[in-house]
């Protein structure tokens, strides 16, 4: 094999790959990178067996070949070449790689192209089209909310649902539920999938440096994200995902329309004198203001007062302050109406202009 490419793309691909490896690989496979030449240059890979990244290097290639290299000394090589030029050589019939650029030369040691994991071919059955911005912030508005509690592995990940043109994303841990809507180009059908939430951590991840479209594709029990010079092959965990739309409230008793940057900051400074204290803060609505207080004997208590629409009769509630932040900052609109229906049921927060999203959290049980 020989390689030559330019260090800026070789060191691109080499980190977007070398995510999907677990710093606890359980074969020694798991920790190298696959280079194998293509007709325009290279791909590089790498698995943990659940996530497999792919990315693609334009370069010249001599001869063709493939090799796996120790992700993390390739790294660390390529991150200290000079920004020039990189050749990549291997012997055919040998494992071993010479990486030379200007007057730095490297012999690195690694294992046979054919011990790596096989990985999906081509795009699969694409099921739907997203436009990669959209696509990032929809799993921005949920996986936050995934579980992380192994004994219920489906809420572990986030719930992808593709029906014609309409799509959905859903996440849960059982105390607060995150649901984005979308309408997509490419539907076929209905498809349901669990996506592991370190899948969607790395397409966040690269996503925000991504224009055009990612195409999804079902392949036995894994989904492929295709993304311009880049592709995810991701299993799905197994498992009846909760019939989450019975938990979204119809109506409400309350609503309280605020701005969304004033209500984070509020709950923000409240949650300060709450982190002892099940890091609970109380909200009342009433007469157009709304009071945030917080209250943990052996420290201390805290109280703001904001200025909000309110329509409907008071219901004091508590709520955990972390669990109202992750939706508040992740929420762009510029207002949010907050739904409630009782001090014991659950709230929901959605954008006041736009019905794709919400966000339900349980209240927290507090003795005044």
């Amino acid at each position: 094999m020989h390689l030559k490419c330019s260090q800026d793309n070789l060191l691109r691909a080499v980190q977007t790959v070398g995510r999907a490896i677990s710093p606890r690989a359980s074969m020694p496979i798991l920790g190298n990178i696959l280079v194998e030449t293509t007709k325009n240059g290279a791909k590089m890979a790498a698995t943990d067996l659940e996530l497999g990244i792919e990315a693609y290097v334009t370069g010249t290639v001599t001869e063709g070949g493939a090799v796996t290299l120790p992700a993390r000394i390739l790294s660390d090589i390529v991150t200290n070449l000079p920004e020039a030029p990189v050749e990549v050589v291997v012997t055919e019939g040998e494992s071993k790689a010479v990486i030379t650029s200007e007057n730095v030369r490297f012999e690195i040691l690694g294992l046979p192209a054919t011990d790596f994991p096989l990985m999906p071919s081509g795009e699969g059955n694409v099921v739907v089209k997203f436009d990669a911005g959209l696509l990032r912030t929809m799993i921005r508005q949920t996986s936050f909310a995934v579980s992380t509690d192994e004994t219920r592995p489906f809420l572990t990940g986030v719930y992808l649902v593709v029906e014609g043109e309409q799509g959905h994303l859903v996440a849960t841990d059982g105390g607060r539920l995150a649901v984005r809507r979308a309408k997509m180009g490419g539907g076929r059908g209905k498809v349901t999938a669990i996506v592991p939430s370190k899948t969607m951590a790395e397409l966040v991840r690269v996503l925000g440096s991504v224009e055009g479209e990612v195409s999804v594709a079902s392949h036995d029990n894994q989904l492929i994200f295709s993304l311009p010079g880049m592709r995810f092959v991701s299993r799905l965990i197994a498992g009846q995902f909760p019939n989450y739309e019975q938990v979204i409230p119809k109506e409400f008793k309350q609503r309280i329309t605020v701005g969304t940057e004033r209500l984070l900051r509020g709950v923000r400074r409240a949650s300060i004198t709450a982190k002892d204290s099940a890091n609970v803060v109380r909200l009342n609505a009433s007469e157009g203001t709304l009071t945030i207080s917080s209250n943990t004997p052996d420290v201390g208590k805290a109280q703001e007062d904001i200025e909000v629409r309110v329509e409907g009769d008071a219901i004091p509630v508590a709520f955990n302050a972390k669990f109202l932040m992750d939706a508040l900052s992740n929420i762009d609109a510029p207002d949010v109406h907050f739904d409630l229906t009782g001090p014991l049921s659950p709230g929901a927060l959605h954008p006041t202009d736009n019905s794709d999203y919400v966000y339900v959290l349980a209240p927290v049980r507090v003795y005044s």
